[in-house]
């Protein structure tokens, strides 16, 4: 019986032994991809609080000699006015997101659950335009909203196209395609609900997962966005954060203000991560539940 005993537990060992090294080289390899990845928002963060002495040192400091010196934010926020292109930025972002949800969960409603002619095709076409390029597109894009619509110097370019997003449609269209029961709407239909009702009251509700994902995503692309502002805002009181963040690098006659660059970079990054682990559980959510239901 002893005999039998450790051989049973000679092979339970034999077992779990090589399970615990193998999970532990995972944790070890997760760790230093943890620090890789985390490694350049410290460094923003910590360099913020540096003087440009430090931050032009031979040698590499990773952390601030002669202690934090928040001099860079007091700049940023009393000299500069930092917080017109953050409050700018965010204003373009949440307008920009809340239209985005409701024209794409329109639209996505109609192209899953309404029959109308050329249905498809139109879908698809749509989905075509997802497929092409930004930049073959911008100098139309610019051409329309300046000489065409005079939108020129507003946030409505940023705006009113970006509404009707394919991306968003696509998205939305598969939700709703996966999630709600074409007898769910006939049973809503006979009880006498009209059909905007239908889509506020059952659909909205149902898909508030991929809402959630498509808001986050396009809170945080429309926040980074560098381009077309650029190219559409010229006055200063418009312009977004990562225009003003450009504001401070290198030019013939001035070195780089890489102190203030990385503490607006900290104050922009801000906004994106109470976004991101504000709605991190609905995220999650959203994309356990496209994987588990699919496409349609």
């Amino acid at each position: 019986m002893a005999i039998e005993a450790g051989a049973q537990r000679q092979r339970q060992w034999s077992l779990v032994i090589p399970r615990v090294i193998g999970r532990f080289f995972l944790y070890v390899l997760l760790v230093i991809f943890a620090v890789i990845f985390l490694f350049p928002f410290y460094s923003m963060f910590v360099g913020s609080f540096m003087q440009d002495s430090d931050l032009f040192s031979r040698s590499p400091n990773l952390w601030p000699r002669k202690g934090f010196d928040p001099s860079s934010y007091r700049q940023l926020m009393a000299e500069l006015n930092f917080g017109r292109p953050l409050l700018n930025s965010f204003t373009i972002s949440a307008v920009r997101t809340i239209g985005t949800l409701f024209f794409s969960a329109l639209a996505g409603f109609a192209f899953a659950k309404r029959q109308f002619p050329g249905r498809d095709k139109l879908f698809f076409m749509m989905l075509a335009t997802w497929m092409i390029p930004t930049q073959s597109t911008l100098i139309p894009w610019y051409l329309l909203m300046v000489q065409k619509l005079g939108w020129g110097n507003t946030f409505l370019p940023f705006w009113i196209p970006a509404w009707a997003s394919a991306f968003g449609i696509f998205l939305m269209r598969q939700f709703i395609a996966a999630s709600i029961p074409d007898e769910m709407l006939e049973a809503a239909a006979i009880d006498g609900a009209s059909l905007f009702g239908i889509f506020v009251r059952i659909v909205l509700p149902v898909v508030t997962p991929g809402l959630s994902v498509l808001a986050i995503l396009t809170f945080v692309n429309s926040f980074n966005e560098f381009l077309g502002p650029l190219l559409i805002l010229s006055d200063p009181k418009k312009i977004t954060a990562p225009l003003a963040l450009a504001n401070f690098r290198a030019t013939q006659i001035t070195a780089p203000r890489y102190s203030l660059m990385f503490a607006g970079s900290t104050l922009a990054t801000l906004p994106l991560l109470i976004v991101f682990f504000s709605f991190q559980r609905q995220l999650i959510s959203g994309i356990m539940s496209g994987a588990i239901k699919g496409g349609a």
